[in-house]
């Protein structure tokens, strides 16, 4: 099914869209003012809606032939970032900016769901639209299908984008199997015993069996886990001791664990407990240890891989579809949403970038921007995606 006039027809009322939600930008579980501008267009084009996990939006589009339910996820939350001043749409609210690319990701959901709406009984099977909050923050995807967005009706796949500006506009990435991490949090609390400097041996030194702790976390990875396999743990902050003379009596770590799989995920934070305790034993201290579950590994299912690589090969050409060799480390919580459905879903990005026209600023870079080509594209491959979805 073609779509490229239709597209072509709303393209300047989607980037004038893009504009001004770039202009208004909010962090995670703030986007009072985003979600008041999607709900109002929803409103206008006739779609049902409701709000969901606070801030964000599920929107539903029932057709009239027979198919599967599919979502569609936008996350719609910006960075805590000065933009800079260099452009005509940049932002008005200081410190705060859409150095994610979240508004462009919003915009293409927007541009579906009119056209979805447009094909009236046409449209096979039910669409669903999710607006998520807070992706950059507490992870509003986890909080979006824990409140039912997949339920009612049962969502078969889902599918996701995110622009990526190291691709010039025209070209996709994608990959089998895992995408993105899971991302936990580690925290590590070192209790000993407060003494003189001077007379050591009368206190527990928690720096001292901190440091161990430290050195002896690196070996998991290194001697527990293959190196085919992909983790790693940083220690970010350490913190304790109240003054130069005084054994510590006390010291408290945090750090990130980052994982690709669920056994992995599992295997690494008993290990991280079981070195961390022991260690401090034998330094004569204890410790207590908690690991705090964040975002799931984003493993894309292979058959909604097949779909998006065969019809963006047809629309693209296969040398402007790319395979993403290794997996990121990165954290991703559109996880959540593959997760909750029946038959899984996909996550792929998007060529945003323009090297010819000096667009090329990373994520969450004050000078990030998009040539706003890739919006029209983003809605072509995305409903090319989903009508082939809708009818699997």
């Amino acid at each position: 099914m073609e779509f490229k006039e239709k597209i072509q027809a709303i393209t300047d009322e989607m980037i004038a869209i893009r504009r001004e939600l770039h202009q208004c930008p909010e962090l995670g579980t703030f986007e009072v003012e985003t979600q008041k501008k999607i709900s109002a267009l929803l409103t206008k084009w006739g779609i049902e809606h409701k709000p969901c996990a606070d801030t964000g939006i599920v929107g539903i589009i029932p057709g009239g032939k027979p198919g599967n339910v599919v979502g569609i996820r936008a996350d719609i939350d910006a960075l805590p970032l000065q933009e800079d001043r260099d452009r005509e749409y940049c932002s008005k609210n200081d410190g705060v900016m859409h150095a994610c690319g979240h508004d462009v990701h919003t915009t293409i959901l927007l541009g579906i769901a009119k056209l979805c709406k447009e094909m009236g009984q046409e449209l096979p099977g039910t669409v669903k639209l999710f607006f998520q909050p807070a992706e950059e923050t507490v992870g509003g995807g986890d909080r979006m299908v824990k409140e039912g967005c997949c339920q009612n009706p049962e969502v078969d796949y889902t599918i996701g984008l995110h622009v990526q500006p190291y691709m010039d506009v025209g070209t996709v990435e994608m990959r089998y199997g895992q995408l993105n991490a899971s991302c936990d949090t580690v925290t590590i609390k070192v209790n000993g015993k407060a003494g003189h400097g001077a007379y050591p041996e009368r206190g527990i030194d928690a720096i001292v069996a901190a440091a161990g702790i430290v050195s002896g976390l690196q070996t998991f990875v290194s001697r527990n886990i293959s190196p085919l396999n992909n983790a790693v743990l940083t220690i970010g902050t350490i913190n304790g001791g109240t003054k130069s003379n005084i054994v510590a009596d006390e010291v408290v770590m945090t750090g990130t664990l980052r994982t690709l799989d669920p056994e992995t995920r599992v295997f690494a934070r008993d290990r991280i407990i079981a070195l961390a305790k022991n260690i401090a034993e034998g330094y004569g201290c204890t410790a207590d240890v908690d690991v705090e579950w964040g975002y799931a590994a984003l493993i894309n299912t292979d058959e909604v891989v097949d779909v998006m690589k065969t019809r963006a090969e047809e629309l693209l050409g296969a040398d402007h579809v790319l395979m993403k060799q290794f997996p990121s480390l990165g954290g991703e919580d559109f996880s959540y949403f593959i997760d909750g459905s029946k038959k899984g879903g996909a996550f792929y990005h998007l060529g945003c970038g323009n090297s010819e026209k000096g667009i090329t600023a990373a994520l969450h870079n004050q000078k990030f921007d998009v040539d706003e080509a890739c919006i029209p594209l983003g809605i072509e491959l995305q409903m090319t995606f989903l009508m082939d979805l809708l009818q699997k």
